[in-house]
């Protein structure tokens, strides 16, 4: 099972985080094959698992061609997860009316409504914002810049409210879901 399945599978939230970073690895490295074997060699423990995670890349970069994003964008299959995953964020909270879920997205939804205003409205939906913040947060990282308390704070309350959300949506793509109202 490729790296991506297993994070489709247990966390959708971590999926969509980790399509991103391998859609800019992809333009990074120019769609390099020999550059994407190396890479893929530095985390593969096998041939099995390299020909697995070579095999995932190629169906990314064919959905990114095929999507017409291979300078920028995202996968058509991106889109329609953010969409599952913001109707269920929304049945969660105007339909069942969790009250844990209701109580985490209240923590959050201040940071919400300022990372808006602060990247001039670009994100489509709560869910949306969360994940493109912690994304950003990643690479901030990975860059080694400051990281105010503030921000890490905010950051929090997005991945409290996607971890509820990730944990809602496993339960009921496997069946286990119960939409009782409250």
């Amino acid at each position: 099972m490729s790296l991506a399945a297993k994070k489709l599978r247990e966390n959708i939230s971590e999926y969509i985080i980790f399509l991103w970073q391998m859609e800019d690895l992809l333009r990074a490295v120019q769609f390099d094959a020999a550059a994407l074997d190396e890479f893929i060699h530095s985390y593969a423990p096998d041939e099995k698992a390299f020909e697995s995670e070579k095999k995932w890349f190629a169906a990314l970069v064919g959905s990114m061609r095929n999507d017409g994003v291979e300078q920028r964008g995202h996968v058509s299959e991106i889109h329609e997860l953010i969409f599952e995953l913001n109707y269920l964020h929304n049945t969660l909270l105007n339909i069942v009316r969790d009250k844990s879920y209701s109580d985490t997205y209240l923590q959050a939804q201040p940071n919400i409504k300022e990372y808006l205003i602060r990247t001039d409205g670009k994100s489509t939906n709560d869910v949306e914002v969360c994940l493109t913040a912690l994304y950003g947060l990643m690479v901030l990282r990975l860059r080694k810049e400051p990281i105010s308390s503030e921000t890490e704070a905010a950051m929090r309350t997005f991945s409290n409210l996607l971890a509820k959300l990730s944990h809602h949506y496993r339960l009921m793509k496997q069946g286990e879901f119960n939409f009782s109202l409250n």
